[in-house]
């Protein structure tokens, strides 16, 4: 019998200093149902301007913990929108550092590729509901999304492809001297 087939992501949070890529962490992810749409609208329509493109950075301004929501596979970029109601949580939405580098999983054969790693990196002071991002406020990152932005010029287009929340010990402190990388790995199995 033929293995279930499958999307599985790992994510990897870095501390960047002086162009040195320092691990901090590695787990998994969790597709969104909207990865069908993406998908659909890639292979199907052959539009490219649903490509992942970029990662949403969310963070929280506090000395406490931040706290990580609960969410289903169905959650959007509603939940993003929505954030612009809290008064210290916001997110980055950076593009991808390059196009995702593809590689073949072992234990495959017989194709090229079946995976995908995307890299970003946090950039800019300001999150994108007007919330500063910076270690003078004590900025927590504790979240990340994979994303398909088919318009950047409007973000109310974006899709969710995957999500991550990080638990209270492994969330990320916004340093003075470093920004904060992401490599985000999908193998398609």
């Amino acid at each position: 019998m033929d293995k279930l087939i499958s999307v599985e992501g790992l994510v990897s949070l870095y501390d960047i200093k002086n162009d040195v890529w320092s691990k901090i962490s590695e787990s998994s992810n969790q597709i969104q149902w909207s990865w069908g749409e993406i998908a659909c609208r890639l292979f199907g329509d052959g539009n490219p301007a649903y490509k992942i493109s970029a990662m949403y950075i969310e963070f929280e301004n506090t000395a406490l913990t931040p706290s990580t929501p609960t969410y289903t596979r169905e959650a959007g970029i509603e939940y993003y929108e929505n954030l612009s109601l809290s008064g210290t949580k916001d997110f980055l939405r950076v593009p991808l550092l390059s196009s995702p580098s593809k590689t073949l999983a072992s234990g495959y054969s017989n194709i090229n590729f079946n995976r995908l790693t995307f890299l970003a990196q946090t950039s800019g002071t300001l999150g994108v509901h007007g919330r500063t991002f910076s270690d003078t406020v004590s900025s927590k990152v504790y979240g990340l999304a994979l994303v398909a932005t088919p318009a950047w010029s409007d973000r109310t287009q974006d899709l969710v492809f995957a999500r991550k929340y990080y638990a209270t010990g492994d969330q990320v402190n916004k340093q003075a001297s470093s920004q904060i990388g992401v490599s985000w790995t999908e193998t398609f199995k």
